[in-house]
């Protein structure tokens, strides 16, 4: 990549001395270089303000080049936007899923996609402006595996709870959610959940549209020590001994576990 220079002199292209300078935009750079080049390269960016603005790029790496930012070589994607309060998002792993102003919302029977965001509003009334970027995990990713003495499994699985989406300003949206899977041969499955206002998950199990059991899933992920309001998410792994009645959660990055005794 060139290696171009963050300077006020660059950031006024086009706006001559003798013009009325509130009338050039505002020249804002996006620092990446503090997020993961693998996230980075998949990123979208979003910027809005008052009056009908709406900047779209769904593929920012081709914007993003070296820039020398106080005497440091930083990785920043640049473009103009108007002097005023503007709303900028950054997303990475939505799969197209990302609404300018809404967010990502998550239909019943699908689940959270593996999204990276980065939120942030500012006063854009300067000459130019640095916005670090922080991509920040927002969904959970919850691996199940049901031990049972037998060696197939018949059963669906079903996690509910009631967050169905993540607002463009990353708080959550409320509603429904639902998502449906059937264990494989060694009885493993996952899910994506976002970021949970409590701990209101719960598991199925189902044969057909019967439930044969449901387990409070977001209290056992909450005695784990699991924190839903930590900037980035996260995963989680629970193991069930359906026959036993025992339950065993383990958050990701974290050696010990807990097993917890079911009343049916």
């Amino acid at each position: 990549m060139a290696l171009v220079a963050v300077a006020v002199a660059a950031m006024c292209v086009g706006c001559s001395i003798k013009e009325d300078r509130s009338l050039c935009p505002c020249s804002l750079a996006l620092d990446f270089s503090d997020v993961e080049a693998s996230v980075a390269d998949m990123s979208e960016v979003y910027i809005s303000a008052p009056g009908g603005f709406l900047y779209h790029d769904e593929e920012a790496v081709l914007g993003m080049a070296e820039a020398e930012v106080s005497g440091e070589v930083r990785r920043v994607y640049s473009v103009d936007v108007p002097k005023t309060q503007v709303d900028v998002s950054v997303v990475s792993g939505a799969g197209g899923g990302f609404v300018p102003g809404k967010g990502i919302s998550i239909r019943t029977g699908e689940q959270c996609p593996p999204v990276f965001l980065h939120y942030s509003r500012l006063d854009a009334v300067a000459e130019w402006r640095i916005v670090p970027v922080k991509l920040r995990k927002d969904y959970c990713r919850i691996d199940i595996r049901m031990l049972a003495s037998a060696g197939e499994y018949p059963f669906r699985l079903t996690v509910k709870g009631n967050v169905c989406g993540i607002n463009a300003d990353r708080s959550v949206a409320e509603g429904n959610f639902s998502y449906s899977f059937v264990p494989d041969s060694d009885g493993s499955g996952a899910v994506r959940v976002p970021r949970q206002l409590d701990n209101s998950l719960v598991l199925q199990v189902l044969d057909g549209d019967r439930v044969l059991r449901e387990f409070a899933l977001g209290e056992y992920i909450a005695e784990s020590g699991f924190d839903w309001t930590q900037e980035d998410l996260a995963d989680v792994g629970v193991e069930i001994d359906y026959a036993n009645s025992y339950i065993k959660v383990k958050v990701a990055e974290w050696s010990g576990s807990f097993g917890f005794d079911i009343v049916i």
